[in-house]
């Protein structure tokens, strides 16, 4: 294996204070940085502008990239949303249905017509 070529790749280039690093190094780490989702939301305070700029003159760009406007309308509604409380109660008439429900069943013969 020669230099820097390891097993998977490139060997990581230990860190170098900001002066003493090259141009190329310096971009290299300012790439590699780029490519790293940040935790702070503040990558995606960046993006959305865009996005939503991009989904406003291609429409069809939304099933790709999602569109910010709608997931903070959904999000807000799933926290607004009221949790179902229970089973719903029967209607007081129910009895009644289920009897005739069954009363069709049992006049039917084997072949499904009905029986008089």
């Amino acid at each position: 294996m020669a230099g820097t070529e390891g097993r998977f790749g490139k060997e990581p280039v230990p860190e170098k204070p900001e002066r003493e690093m090259s141009f190329k190094e310096k971009l290299d780490k300012a790439a590699d940085e780029a490519r790293q989702p940040s935790d702070d939301g503040e990558n995606d305070s960046f993006m959305k502008p865009i996005i939503e700029k991009v989904t406003e003159y291609i429409p069809a760009a939304t099933s790709i990239l999602g569109d910010p406007k709608k997931e903070e309308e959904e999000r807000q509604a799933a926290i607004t949303k009221p949790t179902p409380g229970g089973p719903p109660e029967r209607p007081i008439h129910d009895h009644n249905i289920e009897q005739f429900v069954k009363d069709q069943h049992r006049s039917k013969g084997e072949d499904g017509k009905l029986v008089n």
